[in-house]
């Protein structure tokens, strides 16, 4: 459990972090002149992602990672799937698994621009009047739910 919430916290600090350095190189060298206030925008858009939170969390209770994990346990145990089949060094398995991971976010992404049900979803993302490090994180809810069961 100490585990858990220490990983949680060690990952929403790099997070905070990463999202402040960008923001305030953001501030000092804007790439362009906003057409909003970052104030109300920001209030918006993090108020969005606060509610995305909810939806992961609420997701956790319901046991969704649980479940992806133990369908990778049986998987694994099983001998099925693709890197179960082949012997290859775990470095070349792992670079492998990111790249297949990368491609299944890409092709979701394309997906959510050609499928109209998604792209109403997705333009959640893309309302945003002007384009800044909290636009990068500013999705609907659902669309979030979506994203973790793909």
């Amino acid at each position: 459990m100490l585990d858990g919430l220490y990983e949680t916290w060690l990952r929403l600090g790099i997070f905070a972090a990463v999202f402040a350095l960008l923001a305030a190189v953001e501030i000092v060298r804007p790439r362009r002149a906003l057409k909003a206030g970052k104030n109300r925008r920001w209030l918006t858009n993090l108020s969005i992602v606060a509610i995305d939170g909810l939806v992961v969390r609420a997701m956790s209770a319901l046991a969704v990672p649980v479940t992806a994990v133990a369908a990778a346990v049986f998987a694994s145990s099983h001998g099925v799937g693709l890197l179960n089949w082949i012997d290859l060094p775990v470095w070349l398995e792992t670079l492998i698994a990111l790249v297949t991971l990368d491609l299944a976010i890409w092709a979701q992404h394309v997906a959510s621009h050609k499928i109209p049900a998604l792209w109403r979803l997705h333009q959640v993302h893309h309302a945003d009047v002007d384009i800044d490090v909290s636009t990068a994180i500013r999705f609907h809810p659902v669309e979030i739910a979506l994203s973790i069961l793909w």
